[in-house]
């Protein structure tokens, strides 16, 4: 997938169009904006689980509604209950024996999927890794449910936190790898810090989610020692595990349920129906609450409860109502609530903010009663880096930037300090960003990296270089990086940190390739062996901020590589020609295009390169070949023409043809070294889009075909060959 549209996490939807409000599911109107069941969902799990003649209401009210083709993947969970329930109250309809295919589908693929799964969970327990089954596996394995009635998509299992790394090595060993093609490192070192589970499959879309945590409302250390305590032992084909108890169960089902997803989760209430009802054995409501408020979950556990009176009158005690009603919820553990349940697309700055805190809270603050005012302050201070009053300006922007942030509900940015040992580079070799190269530079802040390279993540990502030589000049600095550009969001910018010291600022135009170019002063990196680079992104935003899709991720700039070169150093007399074909990387110091087949074009206000003249003569010669952007009958360009900062020419184009111009170059302008920075500094780049020419958004000025130094005096070496026009027209 290209990353100029934001690519999904791992499991995730792909980029949407900006009015584009996402899948219709059945029973809701397109672009469900929460993750309520909708009237016509309540229905159909209505007519699937009340005991009586209100279930026939319901199945009467929904059957005008229900057209076999529209029936999702959420509904179809939902029928082989509806049918086992129908058919005991007497009901008949056509569309029974489709339900009861239905029924017999899901049974035999939950049984090719335990048969493939749970030897596996055999080779956990045989590697003295303990086990948990958990969810639809957990309620399978009791054998008191028909396995046809719960249809699985995977097999979920639950080991001791500590043990998670070890439980991934046998997973691997047992021809297991992370879906998704996640590498098995990310899964390891990172995903722990912000997700409780990550999936596992066979490449025969046969799943184990390998759990390290419980609930995603609790992921201290010590999060699920309550829930191993209480587990109940369990035997299925042959393997023995365990199960959680009852209550625990019920709260896992409520609290995973009530989440949104692209794909609706209201299948929870089946789960819980069953559970409420006693089939996996009694369920203990005091221990419910409990966990409940000992884990800060009251408000969702006391809105699943009566939803799952309302919708299937499941065997809720008054007197537990009453007990998650008397322990009022937090405020902020009630707008959580409501921002897990909202499309991430619909979600407020506030609500995402909400939703990050309480990520941050839940592995700092320990189990137990809700932490006061003080603490909440002292959480969201650490949490958003707010030192003093002018730090407030960032928290919307995901808070300070450095290891660990931004948070994000789906994914953990990668890196947490400097790499341990950092591969040297050579000056000119290129240091691709895929999966191995961020996990071996990366110091802090990128996604997860994807074949082509990899997000920054929010506003900062940190990479460190070895150098293979010590540098004794400056050095140019490319980055190929591309910008994620809509209608909401015109431009990227980019400021570069080197060795600590900023270098330079450059803002990407267009959703496209682009080659950004710096110069390292000499100062900054002479005598380094390693190169330190900080990449800030100030206008980093995520898809589901900017209503495009809801990966919640919030990203930067795309990264594809970098580059470290020494500029060229220049042969007197000889051309050093731009665009494709050519070795000119090695001199851009910023401001061109990607290359075209005669050259490249200037972008924005300032492009420079970077050269180094050995031996200058006393007086020097520079000639460029430039064709200006001019666009529409009578637009002059100007700009302006800097050696090391001397000013050489002033420039007036008022026509588009290709131009040769001389100009005398002391060589008292060079810098130690025989540095040579050419800057051309355009006063009124244009777009074609600005100039009704095309869609092109890019702000052009002069396309660069060649620059020539030679000694004053020398004659003209003559044009290069070109094509017809010399140039590509924009």
């Amino acid at each position: 997938m290209s990353p100029v549209s934001p690519p999904p996490a791992a499991g995730g939807l792909g980029p949407a169009a900006p009015e584009q409000l996402g899948p219709s599911a059945w029973g809701a109107p397109r672009g469900q904006p929460d993750a309520w069941p909708t009237a016509a969902q309540e229905l159909l799990l209505s007519a699937a689980l009340l005991p009586d003649e209100r279930a026939l209401e319901a199945w009467r009210a929904l059957r005008p509604q229900l057209r076999v083709a529209e029936v999702d993947g959420a509904a179809q969970v939902v029928l082989p209950t509806l049918h086992r329930n129908l058919k005991r109250l007497g009901a008949e309809d056509e569309l029974m024996s489709l339900f009861k295919g239905v029924h017999r589908f899901g049974w035999a693929r939950g049984q090719i999927l335990l048969h493939r799964m749970l030897p596996v969970v055999g080779e956990l327990e045989a590697a003295g890794i303990p086990t948990m089954l958990l969810k639809g596996a957990a309620l399978v394995s009791s054998q008191r449910l028909d396995a046809g009635l719960r249809p699985m998509n995977d097999v979920d299992v639950l080991v001791p936190t500590a043990r998670a790394p070890a439980a991934i090595e046998v997973l691997l060993g047992a021809g297991l790898a992370p879906v998704g093609g996640v590498p098995p490192w990310y899964v390891a070192e990172y995903a722990p810090r912000f997700v409780p589970s990550h999936g596992f499959d066979d490449g025969r879309e046969r799943q184990l989610d390998l759990h390290w945590h419980v609930l995603h409302w609790s992921c201290q250390p010590d999060a699920d020692e309550d829930f191993w305590a209480a587990a109940t032992p369990t035997e299925r084909l042959g393997v023995r595990t365990r199960t959680l108890c009852a209550s625990d169960e019920l709260l896992l089902v409520i609290l995973h349920g009530l989440r949104w997803n692209a794909i609706p989760t209201y299948r929870w209430v089946l789960d819980a129906s069953l559970l409420a009802s006693g089939l996996a054995g009694p369920v203990d409501f005091d221990r419910l609450v409990a966990q409940a408020v000992k884990r800060r979950a009251v408000a969702p556990v006391r809105a699943g409860l009566r939803l799952l009176v309302r919708v299937a009158d499941a065997p809720v005690p008054d007197e537990a109502l009453r007990r998650l009603h008397s322990h009022r919820a937090g405020w902020i553990e009630r707008a959580e609530l409501r921002a897990l349940m909202r499309q991430p697309r619909r979600r407020t700055a506030v609500q995402r903010m909400v939703i990050e805190h309480q990520q941050f809270a839940r592995r700092r603050l320990a189990l137990g009663p809700r932490p006061k005012a003080r603490q909440r302050i002292r959480l969201a201070r650490e949490s958003l880096g707010i030192e003093r009053a002018r730090d407030l300006g960032a928290a919307l922007s995901g808070g300070r930037p450095g290891p660990g942030r931004p948070l994000c509900e789906e994914a953990a940015a990668v890196g947490a300090g400097p790499p341990r040992a950092v591969p040297p580079v050579s000056f000119g070799q290129h240091v691709r960003l895929g999966a191995e190269e961020a996990r071996r530079y990366v110091a802090h802040g990128v996604w997860l990296p994807e074949p082509q390279g990899c997000w920054i993540a929010g506003r900062e990502a940190r990479l460190v270089l070895g150098l293979r030589r010590t540098p004794d000049t400056a050095l140019a600095l490319s980055i190929a990086a591309e910008g994620y550009l809509n209608r909401r969001r015109r431009r990227q910018r980019l400021t570069v940190i080197a060795n600590g010291s900023a270098v330079g600022a450059r803002t990407l135009w267009e959703a496209g390739p682009a080659l950004l170019g710096l110069r390292l002063p000499r100062e900054v990196v002479e005598g380094r062996t390693t190169l330190d680079l900080v990449l800030r992104a100030p206008d980093a935003a995520s898809p589901a901020e900017l209503g495009l899709d809801d990966d919640q991720r919030r990203m930067g700039v795309f990264l594809r590589g970098v580059m470290v070169c020494q500029p060229p150093a220049v042969a007197l007399g000889t051309h050093l020609r731009l665009g494709q074909g050519v070795d000119d990387e090695s001199m851009l110091a910023g401001g061109w295009g990607e290359p075209e087949p005669f050259g490249r074009w200037s972008q924005g206000p300032l492009a420079q390169l970077l050269v180094r003249i050995d031996h200058p003569p006393r007086t020097l010669e520079i000639e460029c070949e430039t064709v200006p952007f001019i666009g529409q009958d009578g637009r002059h360009l100007r700009a302006d023409l800097l050696a090391n900062d001397h000013h050489l020419a002033s420039l007036d184009y008022a026509h588009e043809r290709p131009t040769v111009q001389r100009w005398p170059l002391p060589a008292s302008t060079l810098r130690p070294g025989g540095e040579l920075l050419l800057t051309w500094r355009v006063h009124n780049p244009a777009s074609p889009a600005a100039l009704g020419i095309s869609a092109d958004r890019r702000p052009l000025g002069l396309f660069l075909r060649r620059v020539s130094i030679a000694p004053a005096g020398c004659p003209d070496p003559g044009p290069a060959p070109v094509g017809a026009s010399g140039r590509e027209r924009p």
